[in-house]
């Protein structure tokens, strides 16, 4: 049977206010899509709109980072006959489990659609933009189109270690209209990623200001040359080392080593003008000064102004919200002789007595008052660590880039020669609790169970489709 796909969704374009932080602001009214398109402050704030819907808590702003990824991963304690624990049984045919993955599902389409509301007409528009910022534009919104569509992959896609079939598994949508949308086979779609993340590639290396000042440097529109402060704060945009991150992480999740570890290391080599870093691993200190979330390790993230706010309501201090249990934290997450020293179980997790039983919250995402960043770091620095880490056929290179790695968390180096995944599976489910990513880990692998041996296997690596796909599909 043909498959298709149909997305019905109406433009939602915003005028905003003159403000400081793009990415914060909230939309005034709605105008038709002819009319806000017509001018380069029109294009900036359908931008703006997809920035703020990955902030959505369908998306970034929970489902796919501290929710439901962490349940799938096994973190977290559940409370019976709840979604979550159906989740984390992965019980795909409950009801509430099947809603929840078919918002998700909707959400990253409507992101999409923001940014190919531009992407369709940007290019007849290309005379009335001012220096760089169609290239800007267009390759922030291919960026944010091909991010979007590879945690599609990752969530609803076959494993990628596995065997993959020819049939058509998922719309690659490049359009925004009422007709529908063919399905494409796995290596359609990977083609399609790849060519916008090229072209984004293309057209930022010619005028992101990333490659001309340093992170602190963008910070203030008044230290570098500039149009306006909408080209700043470049780390909380899709930027042109935003890009090779996710390349590498495409290329990583596709089981191409070579290219996976050659753009991670474009990232890690990364400098600014001044031939200083453009990003050095968190440590103690670090964190110590407000940065739990290692923020300053962060490729590419988003700004959100009530991160703290988000935080404390998911994260309750008095033990209400979410949490880990002792046992899992004890034996497997961070086992009692190993964390001695560990600053991330020293600075990012609390203890607390909950009815008798002691549990762990995570802090990873509180603001100090007096330093609060607001950012939620979607890539970070230690993920093209962990690309070259494993991917490597260089013993000598991972060993080294794990002791860099080491001497920043505080942990004890270790010999990458033999029981590499194994090692690397256990700092990995360290490093990225809360973040979303240690169930995609686990189906990029193809690993049989958790760490705490949970059975894992095809079809619980595939999330369902909603049910209108499932009958579109014919399935």
């Amino acid at each position: 049977m043909k498959k298709i796909f149909v997305i019905t969704i109406a433009l939602i374009g915003f005028i905003f206010s003159a403000c400081n932080d793009w990415l914060d602001v909230n939309p005034r009214t709605q105008v038709k899509k002819e009319v806000l398109l017509e001018t380069q402050k029109g294009f900036r704030d359908v931008l703006t709109g997809a920035y703020i819907r990955l902030k959505n808590g369908n998306l970034y702003g929970g489902e796919m980072t501290w929710s439901t990824m962490e349940y799938l991963a096994q973190h977290w304690v559940v409370a019976t006959g709840t979604t979550n624990a159906y989740l984390q049984a992965y019980n795909y045919t409950n009801g509430s489990v099947k809603d929840r993955f078919s918002t998700i599902f909707k959400t990253y389409y409507q992101a999409i659609a923001d940014v190919n509301s531009l992407l369709e007409v940007i290019d007849e528009k290309k005379g009335i933009f001012t220096r760089g910022n169609y290239e800007l534009i267009k390759g922030e919104a291919l960026g944010i189109r091909a991010l979007c569509h590879l945690d599609v992959l990752r969530l609803w896609g076959p494993v990628p270690a596995g065997e993959i079939s020819d049939d058509k598994i998922l719309p690659y949508v490049k359009s925004v209209t009422n007709e529908i949308h063919d399905y494409s086979t796995y290596e359609q779609f990977v083609q399609l990623l790849l060519e916008d993340l090229n072209e984004a590639e293309r057209l930022l290396e010619g005028v992101d200001p990333i490659l001309k000042y340093s992170i602190a440097d963008l910070q203030d529109e008044t230290t570098c040359d500039v149009e306006d402060d909408f080209w700043i704060d470049r780390q909380v945009r899709m930027n042109y080392y935003g890009v090779l991150a996710l390349k590498a992480r495409l290329y990583f999740w596709t089981q191409d080593m070579k290219n996976a570890v050659l753009y991670a290391k474009k990232v890690i080599d990364a400098k600014d003008p001044s031939g200083k870093k453009m990003w050095v691993l968190a440590t103690g200190i670090t964190m110590e000064s407000g940065d739990l979330a290692c923020a300053s390790e962060s490729i590419f993230g988003l700004s959100v102004y009530d991160l703290g706010t988000k935080a404390s309501s998911n994260f309750d201090l008095t033990g209400n919200g979410i949490h880990e249990q002792s046992f899992i934290m004890d034996y497997y997450a961070f086992p009692t002789g190993e964390r001695t020293t560990d600053v991330r179980f020293d600075k990012q997790w609390t203890s607390l007595s909950k009815n008798g039983q002691s549990i762990y919250i995570c802090r990873k995402f509180y603001q100090l008052s007096d330093n609060q960043m607001n950012e939620l770091p979607l890539i970070r620095l230690a993920e093209m660590y962990f690309i070259v880490m494993e991917a490597t056929s260089s013993t000598t290179e991972a060993n080294g880039l794990f002791s860099e790695y080491a001497s920043s968390r505080g942990i004890a180096t270790a010999d990458l020669s033999s029981n590499k995944l194994r090692t690397l599976t256990k700092e990995f489910n360290k490093e990225f609790y809360a973040e979303g990513q240690m169930f995609f880990f686990y189906k990029r692998v193809n690993a049989t169970g958790s760490i705490n041996y949970i059975p894992l296997n095809a079809e619980r690596y595939v999330a369902p489709l909603p049910e209108r796909e499932i009958v579109y599909n014919n399935k």
